[in-house]
C-alpha cells in the first residue's frame, strides 16, 4: 500500500539523524563507547529477532502465528534495520572537519561541519 510508504522527504529524517547524533557525541568518550556498544547490541538483538521470526514460520501451524505480533515486530525491525543502515553507510565526504550525504528524492546533498556541530551541542 502506497499509502503506507515515507515519502523521500521523510526518509531523510530516518537516514540523518543517527548520523547527526554519532556527530555530535564522537568527540565524548564515554558517549562514544555507550553508542558502539549500543550498535553492537542491536545488531545481535536484530538478529535474534529475525532468527526467531524464521523459526516460529517454520514450526508453526497454518492459523497458529499472530499477524498482529507478526506484523509488530517486523515493524519493529525494519525501524531497527534502517537506523543500523544509516549509520553504517557510505558518505560523499567524510573526514574530521566535515560529513556529507545525499538527501533521497533530490540532486542535493547535506554537509555537516563536524566541529560546528559540536561546538553547538552541549551535554
Amino acid at each position: 500500500m502506497s499509502e503506507c510508504e515515507d515519502s523521500d522527504f521523510w526518509q531523510n529524517f530516518k537516514k540523518a539523524a543517527p548520523i547527526l547524533f554519532c556527530i555530535a557525541i564522537e568527540d565524548d568518550k564515554n558517549l562514544r563507547q555507550m553508542r558502539d556498544m549500543s550498535f553492537i547490541e542491536e545488531l545481535l538483538k536484530t538478529k535474534a529477532v529475525l532468527q526467531l521470526l524464521s523459526s516460529k514460520l517454520e514450526s508453526a501451524a497454518p492459523g497458529e502465528i499472530d499477524l498482529i505480533d507478526f506484523s509488530i515486530a517486523t515493524k519493529m525491525l525494519e525501524y531497527k534495520l534502517n537506523v543500523l543502515t544509516s549509520l553504517n553507510i557510505s558518505v560523499d565526504t567524510d573526514n574530521d572537519a566535515q560529513a556529507s550525504f545525499n538527501l533521497i528524492g533530490t540532486n542535493k546533498s547535506v554537509t555537516v561541519d563536524k566541529v560546528k556541530l559540536r561546538e553547538a551541542i552541549t551535554f
